[in-house]
């Protein structure tokens, strides 16, 4: 009796999950979907090619390289040495160094300059600091004053003024 039970039940289980309570459920989808039918636009028409003819063999190539060297050795008064040998501390962005003091040795002052490997440098104005070709221009106790050797978008070189200002005690970049 129990044996037969057992395989009653799950018969009788299954028959409780037929389609008997989703007439409902059936006619809605039935009615939801009437009129969705999808449109696909037709593709557009191909047009023929048409060869383009390049005439301008006689003007300047803005992509040449020589144009852009003619216009950067107009501009060399401005341009920075590059033949005078490069300072330790031009090998660094700006924004990595740090001025942690100043020393005074009699009228003159220098700067102590610290790397991001712990290293302190002293300089003085003549001095070079940075990537840009920063020549330091001014010293006092608040930060070093440094006149930049850039160029700018047309291949010119300009100066620009620049400062690396006393790091405060305590803080650390």
């Amino acid at each position: 009796m129990k044996n037969r039970f057992t395989l009653l039940l799950p018969a009788l289980l299954l028959c409780g999950c037929g389609n008997a309570g989703n007439d409902d459920l059936q006619a809605w989808i039935v009615s939801s979907s009437q009129g969705l039918r999808g449109q696909i636009e037709p593709l557009p028409q191909v047009q023929a090619y048409k060869p383009f003819s390049y005439q301008a063999f006689d003007l300047l190539d803005p992509f040449n390289p020589q144009k852009l060297q003619a216009g950067k050795s107009q501009n060399s008064a401005n341009a920075p040495d590059m033949k005078r040998p490069r300072e330790a501390l031009e090998n660094y962005d700006m924004d990595k160094l740090a001025m942690v003091g100043t020393i005074r040795q009699g009228s003159k002052i220098y700067a102590l300059i610290r790397t991001p490997e712990g290293t302190v440098y002293r300089i003085q104005p003549g001095n070079y600091v940075g990537t840009n070709y920063g020549k330091v221009t001014a010293i006092d106790d608040a930060g070093v004053k440094l006149a930049e050797t850039v160029e700018d978008l047309n291949g010119e070189w300009v100066q620009r003024e620049s400062n690396l200002y006393l790091e405060e005690q305590g803080q650390n970049k």
